[in-house]
């Protein structure tokens, strides 16, 4: 009984299933009721031919069908279970009969007749459409096969009131009398010869019985018994065996995966499964886990070092990116110190201009400690005073406990430069203040480097796109050095990294980058 009960269910699940489908082309079912007929005519192939094609593929389901009531447009697939008279008949019952009941989204499956035959329906109301499956009994009940020819048994599937539906088994029983007394799920006596159990369908509003004669349940008990004893005693006689079997071929090596499996997840990548002493099926197992985690770990250490060259060629890009107009300067600056018989100013010109070379073209870092990258700054500051006497003023405000702390190269004298583009004017001097000091930040410590001038200060649009994390186009000075900074420190830190820029009033733009401090990096 349970076997059949869960086999209706079963059946009956897979013809809603077909259902569901079907009736998520909700679009195409709207559209019957479109007040254009080409949309109507349009819509109905489309469902046609959806109609179709999951009859074709359902095992369960005999009939799928969607009618309008407005237009009175059935479009309707059956399986080749149906013939065509049936299907004839199913179409006067679905537009006189069915079209005029209310269908609710959780209701269960219900039973029509249609010429002499049983039916299973369900279905959805679409605001004046409705879809409708239908199972015929004979499929539904087709699993039912006595195969004992002598013995009297039959199935019958009632309604809830024990009138029968159909009914299936090697005997007519034609004693027993309807309706059936199947209102309880317990053991029945009907005439005196027969044992009926009964069982309500969770999926439809039926029951399902089994009758059989009360001789035939005690029939060939003996030989059972004795059958039960002698296996009893066989599997306790084996169990050592086949637990020692299983333990030794099959839970010792599947916890031996399940083990490296493990290890792979905690990242590592040397782990080895022995593959010594298994069976050939888990030797070939083993086998290609070890080749598996071996082929990750090359590919991860590719993937890793291929990533890391190419950031540390695209830092480099961006170190390198060298603005020609700076040296044009210089060489225009040191032409005109010729005129003016400036000897002494021309060598020291020169000395600063080799320094900054000297930097500029450093090899092999991407990062420099503080103290190097000020050095640097002060270098710079020092060829901008031969070129404008009394035109510069800085300041530095460093903390002393990190002058070794290494940051990007150049991820100072880029805005110092941006300075001297945008703010230097030759009728004010240039005021330029550098703070550099520890902070803490989040479960780490941070280098917050604090740069101010005294020019205009940044243009709104260079100000909403940086501080938003907007992209920068570099169509000027100012977006070439705060793309190449962006990018610098997205590179190497990530999200951890900030750059803010703002404009101080009565002051000039401020510059404001945080990067965390990396663990190793020198005291």
């Amino acid at each position: 009984m349970k076997i059949h009960n869960r086999d209706i269910n079963y059946t009956l699940n897979n013809a809603l299933k077909d259902l569901n489908d079907a009736a998520l082309n909700v679009n195409d079912i709207s559209d019957l009721n479109n007040g254009n007929e080409s949309e109507r005519y349009f819509a109905a192939i489309r469902l046609a031919n959806v109609l179709a094609e999951r009859i074709s593929s359902s095992s369960k389901t005999d009939v799928l069908a969607v009618y309008n009531r407005q237009y009175d447009n059935l479009i309707l697939s059956g399986s080749s279970r149906v013939s065509a008279q049936e299907k004839v008949y199913v179409s006067d019952i679905i537009r006189t009969s069915l079209a005029k009941q209310e269908y609710a989204l959780h209701d269960l499956w219900s039973t029509v007749w249609i010429n002499e035959k049983m039916y299973f329906v369900k279905g959805y109301d679409f605001s004046g459409t409705i879809i409708i499956s239908l199972v015929k009994a004979d499929t539904l009940m087709s699993f039912v096969n006595i195969m004992d020819y002598n013995l009297d048994q039959l199935v019958v599937l009632t309604d809830m009131e024990g009138n029968p539906l159909f009914t299936a088994g090697n005997k007519d029983l034609s004693e027993i009398s309807y309706p059936l007394p199947n209102g309880s799920q317990v053991v029945n006596k009907l005439n005196g010869k027969y044992l009926m159990i009964s069982t309500d369908q969770e999926t439809s509003r039926t029951r399902l019985s089994t009758i059989i004669r009360e001789k035939n349940v005690l029939l060939g008990l003996g030989y059972i018994q004795w059958i039960i004893a002698v296996l009893g005693i066989i599997s306790l006689v084996l169990m050592p065996f086949v637990i020692f079997y299983l333990r030794k071929e099959i839970i010792i090596p599947i916890k031996a995966l399940v083990v490296g499996t493990k290890r792979l997840e905690q990242g590592n990548l040397d782990y080895q499964v022995e593959e010594k002493g298994r069976s050939l099926e888990f030797q070939t197992l083993n086998h290609s886990f070890n080749s598996m985690v071996m082929e990750i770990k090359s590919l991860k250490i590719s993937q890793y070092e291929e990533k890391i060259e190419l950031q540390k060629a695209e830092l480099k890009y961006l170190q390198m990116q060298i603005r020609p107009h700076f040296f044009l300067n210089a060489l225009t600056t040191i032409h005109s110190l010729t005129y003016k018989d400036k000897n002494e100013d021309i060598r020291k010109f020169i000395d600063a201009l080799s320094n900054h070379l000297r930097y500029m073209f450093k090899g092999g870092l991407n990062k420099v400690s503080i103290s190097e990258e000020i050095e640097y700054i002060k270098n710079y500051f020092y060829m901008q005073e031969i070129r404008f006497p009394n035109s510069i003023f800085y300041v530095f405000d460093i903390e002393p406990s990190i002058v070794q702390k290494l940051i990007p190269q150049f991820i100072i004298h880029t805005f110092i430069e941006n300075s001297f583009k945008h703010a230097m004017t030759l009728d004010e001097p240039l005021s330029i203040f550098i703070k550099i000091n520890r902070i803490p930040m989040d479960d780490e410590e941070a280098i917050r480097i604090v740069i101010e001038d005294s020019g205009e200060g940044f243009p709104e649009e260079v100000l909403e796109k940086v501080n938003k994390l907007e992209a920068l186009d570099t169509i000027d000075g100012y977006r070439i050095g705060l793309s190449n900074i962006k990018r610098t420190i997205s590179l190497l830190y990530g999200e951890r990294g900030v750059l803010k820029i703002s404009n101080v009033d009565s002051l000039g733009g401020r510059v404001e980058l945080t990067i965390p401090i990396e663990k190793g990096d020198p005291f």
